[in-house]
């Protein structure tokens, strides 16, 4: 264990959905000691969908001041007044957020520490001892506030709030490098990676048992149902392979556009099975014909990058996209990607042609990166970014 450390400000709970900070929170405790901060909790929490099964663990939680132990490293969540995203009770609560955190960092013997920050860089700062700030900036800030159901603008300005409270910007793709470049904010690039962990699970997954009862080729996506999506070419797909089953693995959002929903119902082969747990997936993607990313063209699709590319690659069937430009850097045989419908379906047809063509390739790049490589790329920043500051220097 180094004598680096590291505070993660996370968007969302430890024992939630996961996603990119549980990845590099995990990866990193593999190396540094690492307290991974959630956002502030309510004392009404627990009750805001009335009595139910999470209101004891709720209770729980907003009782418990002192960080807990989860997969290798510490996990804190401090209290906030509510409602927590009332601008004018975050105001009033920070001081008690701040004093809190700063309890949980001294408690966790964590000396100097790197903060990597999701949000609350500019909120937080100076409140862990940290030498260097570390922005994570993963999506165009306002593109995604439909789906979240979120103002743009205050998405934009907690972008730029992130940004200019950073030491360092890492950009989880090329199109958000670039559009961080144009706002005169350089970062570096740090990709998603592959769940290393997962490996096992993927080689020795069976088929799941819905699979079976589903005529092929099975065609599938995994991940939020949501508006990104393209459901006309979904149905597309859908009519030319009536003959097969395509599939749907993941939570369908709420916000769901009743267009999105009709292009559903309308295809008896089409098949949503809702949602399945992280150590499920490998299953369902493993055994698919052909793993999908059918996403529509829009300014939140430009400038992601999807994370579920790194499971479809070590799962190794065929992977076909389209309107998602961060794809085009996965060349064939790891990512066969479409301008337009009509090449896509062509793609989906040489894929089902040709299911062995590549697949150890992609595998071999998986494992080539993953969260832990990815891990290390940061760390390799961080080392740059200290040997350029000036305050470190002058400490040495």
């Amino acid at each position: 264990m180094s004598e680096r450390s590291y505070v993660i400000y996370g968007p969302t709970a430890w024992d939630g959905h996961r996603n990119a900070a549980h990845n590099y929170a995990r990866a990193l405790a593999t190396r540094h000691r690492v307290l991974y901060v959630e956002p502030p909790l309510s004392p009404l929490g627990p009750f805001r969908y009335g009595l139910g099964p999470g209101t004891w663990p709720g209770l729980v939680a907003v009782a418990r001041r002192r960080p807990r132990t989860r997969e290798g490293l510490e996990v804190f969540a401090p209290l906030a007044l509510p409602p927590v995203e009332n601008p004018r009770m975050r105001a009033r609560s920070l001081p008690l957020v701040r004093a809190q955190l700063a309890g949980a960092v001294a408690r966790a013997e964590l000396r100097r520490p790197v903060v990597v920050g999701w949000r609350g860089l500019a909120e937080l700062a100076g409140v862990a001892g940290e030498r260097l700030r570390v922005a994570v900036i993963m999506d165009h800030p306002a593109a995604g506030a439909a789906l979240l159901d979120r103002d743009p603008a205050d998405l934009e300005d907690r972008a730029l709030s992130l940004c200019r409270s950073a030491d360092l910007i890492c950009a989880t793709s090329h199109a958000v490098r670039d559009l961080l470049a144009d706002r005169g904010w350089p970062s570096a690039l740090l990709p998603f990676g592959f769940p290393g962990d997962l490996a096992a699970a993927f080689d020795s997954a069976p088929a799941p048992g819905e699979y079976d009862r589903l005529p092929r080729p099975l065609l599938g996506y995994t991940g939020s149902v949501d508006d990104r999506l393209d459901f006309g070419l979904v149905t597309r797909v859908a009519d030319r392979f009536r003959g097969g089953s395509i599939v749907f693995v993941g939570a369908t959002s709420p916000r769901l556009s009743a267009s999105a929903r009709d292009a559903l119902a309308s295809r008896p082969n089409i098949h949503l099975l809702g949602a399945r747990g992280r150590s499920e997936l490998p299953g369902y993607i493993r055994h698919l014909d052909v793993a999908l990313m059918p996403y529509g063209d829009d300014l939140f699709t430009r400038h992601q990058s999807p994370m579920k590319t790194w499971e479809y690659l070590y799962a190794g069937p065929p992977i076909v996209g389209t309107a998602s430009p961060e794809l085009r850097h996965y060349p064939p045989p790891l990512v066969n990607y479409a301008d337009d419908a009509d090449r896509f379906i062509r793609l989906v047809e040489h894929a089902l042609a040709h299911p062995a063509d590549g697949r150890e390739q992609r595998r071999r790049f998986a494992l080539a990166n993953t969260w832990e490589a990815r891990a290390a790329a940061l760390d390799e920043l961080v080392d740059r970014a200290l040997a350029d500051s000036p305050a470190e220097r002058g400490a040495a």
